[in-house]
């Protein structure tokens, strides 16, 4: 950024909870190795590694591992069920005495599906969960018999990272647009996420090199912590963007005027642009244009924003943004976080086409008045008439502010959501005797009481390190679980309980959004010490 001749070029120190892998495999009696990975925040194992009798455990839901004896013993699981994520099985095995845990996607399952995948992810994992290494799906059945789990990781609580900022300063000061990627990934990361730095950077040269003046300062970001960044969270992901909205720079959940955030770019797939309402019309006539002139030959698609990219945190926190990317439903199946994320992968000359759409995106920003209709359309039936009324006609970026801050919720797993979406539902069920679809309760098919408790305690706007999920304020529902597992003439009363506290808790949720819609805007929180890393 310097070389470029940015301006106020900086690191930005972020506390981190710092991992790194430096070598996991899986070794049988007759010295045969298999290469592992593992899951970012997973504790290694002691320097001689773990030696255990091997146990399949399938799903390794609570009632597989009610058939089987894992005390003591190296567990070989199917991540077959994506919602199941391994540091929910880790967590029961660890309750259960497992000495190590070997983690396979078989054929048909959510991830690591292409030829010899070796994948790896964020680990939003347990402190009681065991040392866990992932396997290429080809090598799983291979295992048998005695087995030598090595997993050399450290995790090093209280470190710091560093987003990198820079500024092309413009005809006038404050008011910033900002544009960024993510500079940390999983092994190679050159589509995810070196294009969007690459693309970061490739126009701040350009415009320097045309000499071209902003009508507002443009600042240029590379975000740390995007695929992990905070141990014992849930949350563990997106953490150097939200630290810097919501700690660095709060100042630009009110001034920023616009956040372009690079994904994964470059794979010969359709461009996505995640956009809010407010921004959906502009960005689909920005694509228009681009085809047009024949910068997207893969044609382009108009998605809702997610909790899997920084744009969430900074809508969250009032700024308009958007995030593009090529990513696609395939690519995340196969060779998402795996060995295969290459630079062979990446077309440089469609990537060189993007880069100038993401130009356009971030030249013309939202030029015209923010779609505040189109939000209020999304709410009919939802908030009152005249409170939509007043958002349809509201105009300026001051309005948006509100929006973010009161309208960008979670439901009960980390899924973007109005803020009433999860409880309005839990309602639903709850009425309908649905019980094991309310809130977090899913779960209770898989974890023991004491599994799920421990869950559930660390989920939530209040629970220790829940980071940028206090912005969203998610809805976790009743805990279920001895009601799913002994039902009986008094779980009727106490569900009629229940359903009274969550019919109270969505007229607050509801009139929340209300005063949101109608302009008010809610205090945007800072990292306490409980939900920061360290």
């Amino acid at each position: 950024m310097r070389d470029l001749g940015l301006s106020e070029v900086a690191l930005e120190a972020v506390p981190v909870d710092a991992w790194r892998l430096r070598e996991a495999f899986v070794e049988l009696a007759d010295d045969t190795r298999f290469e592992c990975a593992s899951f970012g925040g997973v504790p290694g194992t002691e320097p001689g590694g773990v030696t255990g009798e091997l146990v399949r455990v399938g799903r390794a839901g609570r009632r597989q591992l009610d058939r089987l004896d894992v005390a003591g013993k190296v567990a070989l699981v199917d991540w077959e069920v994506e919602r199941l994520w391994p540091y929910h099985v880790g967590l029961e095995l660890g309750l259960r005495g497992a000495a190590a845990m070997i983690v396979a996607s078989p054929s048909g399952g959510p991830y690591y599906q292409a030829p010899e995948a070796l994948g790896t992810f964020d680990g939003q994992w347990h402190s009681q969960g065991p040392p866990c290494v992932t396997i290429r799906k080809e090598d799983a059945p291979k295992l048998h018999g005695i087995v030598h789990v090595v997993l050399d990781a450290t995790l090093t609580r209280g470190a710091e990272a560093a987003n990198v900022v820079g500024v092309l300063p413009g005809c006038r000061d404050g008011s910033p647009s900002i544009v960024a990627g993510h500079h940390d990934g999983w092994f190679r990361a050159a589509f995810d996420d070196a294009t969007g730095v690459a693309v970061t950077l490739e126009l701040a040269r350009a415009l320097r090199e045309a000499g071209t003046t902003p009508e507002r300062p443009i600042v240029f970001v590379s975000h740390t912590a995007e695929e992990y960044g905070i141990a014992d969270s849930p949350y563990d992901w997106c953490y150097g963007a939200w630290w810097q909205i919501v700690e660095e720079h709060r100042e630009w959940s009110t001034e920023a005027s616009f956040y372009l955030n690079v994904e994964g770019s470059g794979r010969p797939e359709p461009f996505t642009v995640d956009a809010p309402p407010e921004l959906r019309r502009w960005a689909r006539r920005v694509c228009r244009r681009a085809a047009r002139d024949g910068l997207l030959p893969h044609g382009f698609a108009i998605g809702k924003p997610s909790t899997w990219t920084e744009v969430w945190p900074f809508l969250a926190g009032g700024v308009p943004g958007i995030n593009v990317s090529t990513f696609t439903h395939d690519f995340d199946r196969t060779e998402y976080h795996t060995q295969y994320d290459t630079a062979d992968r990446v077309d440089f000359g469609y990537l060189a086409k993007l880069t100038r759409v993401c130009a356009d995106l971030l030249l013309e920003g939202p030029t015209e008045p923010l779609d505040f209709a189109a939000r209020a359309r999304e709410l009919r039936g939802v908030l009152p008439q005249d409170a939509l009324d007043d958002l349809a006609s509201a105009t300026g970026r001051d309005r948006f502010t509100a929006i973010g801050r009161g309208l960008h919720g979670l439901d009960a797993r980390e899924t973007a959501k109005y803020p009433h979406e999860q409880t309005a539902r839990d309602i639903a069920n709850l009425e309908r005797g649905a019980l094991d679809r309310v809130g977090l309760n899913w779960l209770c098919r898989d974890l023991s009481a004491e599994a799920f408790a421990i869950e559930r305690a660390r989920r939530g706007r209040n629970a220790p390190r829940a980071c940028w999920a206090v912005q969203g304020d998610p809805d976790l529902g009743p805990d279920l679980w001895h009601e799913l597992a002994s039902p009986g003439p008094w779980v009727e009363e106490s569900v009629q309980r229940h359903l009274a506290a969550s019919r109270a808790e969505l007229e607050r949720r509801l009139a929340r959004m209300e005063a949101a819609a109608r302009g008010e805007v809610f205090h945007l929180p800072r990292p306490s010490r409980e939900n920061r890393a360290g």
